[in-house]
């Protein structure tokens, strides 16, 4: 909710306000009763609007979560170096890309397991390869379940993408929904402006509390600076 939408919030919040201290003096189903009845549901509606608005907060940082997948495919890449000391040609399948931004980590990641996990459909040859890769890895103590934690974090990422694209989703749709309130609003006000005018025209300090909160705020507008004033040129010299 930008600075303008939320002056007119406000103004909604008074004027019900105002409604609420004075409800004895409008009759019961009367205009100024059903008004305000509307403009309340208004109110409730622009709060759960501000609320979907919010990006919700607990879940795990994605830069936590990238910084987690980055460390491990470092860890994988300098073990592979190291390895490849004995088995030339071994790190070949395990460098990370330059340079390493969130998108290309992720399809890193992937190829990374693609090239370790055993599948049911890969023959004999394959699975034997793989598990002896993976082996090599663990022999230089990388847990032996480090290719589930490849996997995992990769999928968390994932996950956490997926819900902030949803709240994101959200979020625009309940700004969507803020304008067609507040104009609704506004109109319910002009409508109330019109019974308070009738209503306490010969109660000015009811009508100066009407108007007091039916008002819109406005933003302080900066002070403009003075512009400096023009030179005055010099005079020319006078011949003698």
């Amino acid at each position: 909710m930008n600075n303008r939408e939320q002056y007119r919030a406000d103004r909604v919040d008074r004027v019900l306000v105002f409604g609420d201290e004075n409800a004895a003096d409008f009759a019961a189903g009367g205009k100024a009763a059903e008004s305000f009845t509307r403009l309340r549901a208004i109110q409730a509606a622009l709060g759960q609007a501000r609320v979907g608005q919010q990006v919700p907060t607990g879940r795990t940082a994605l830069e936590v979560l990238f910084d987690a997948l980055r460390m491990d495919l470092q860890n994988l890449t300098r073990t592979a170096r190291t390895i490849a000391q004995e088995q030339p040609g071994f790190a070949d399948a395990f460098r990370l890309p330059a340079p390493p931004t969130d998108g290309t980590l992720l399809t890193t990641a992937d190829a990374f397991v693609d090239r370790l996990a055993a599948k049911a459909e890969d023959d004999d040859a394959t699975k034997i390869r793989k598990t002896a890769m993976t082996a090599a890895f663990v022999a230089h103590e990388l847990p032996a379940d480090f290719v589930t934690h490849l996997q995992a974090d990769a999928q968390a990422i994932r996950a956490e993408q997926h819900e902030r694209e949803k709240d994101r989703a959200s979020g625009v749709g309940s700004t969507a929904i803020i304008g067609p309130l507040l104009q609704e609003a506004s109109e319910i006000v002009t409508t109330l402006d019109a019974v308070m005018h009738n209503k306490y025209t010969r109660v000015p300090d009811k009508l100066r509390a009407w108007k007091s909160a039916s008002h819109v705020e406005r933003a302080a507008q900066r002070e403009k600076k003075p512009e400096p004033p023009t030179p005055t040129p010099p005079a020319l010299p006078t011949n003698p």
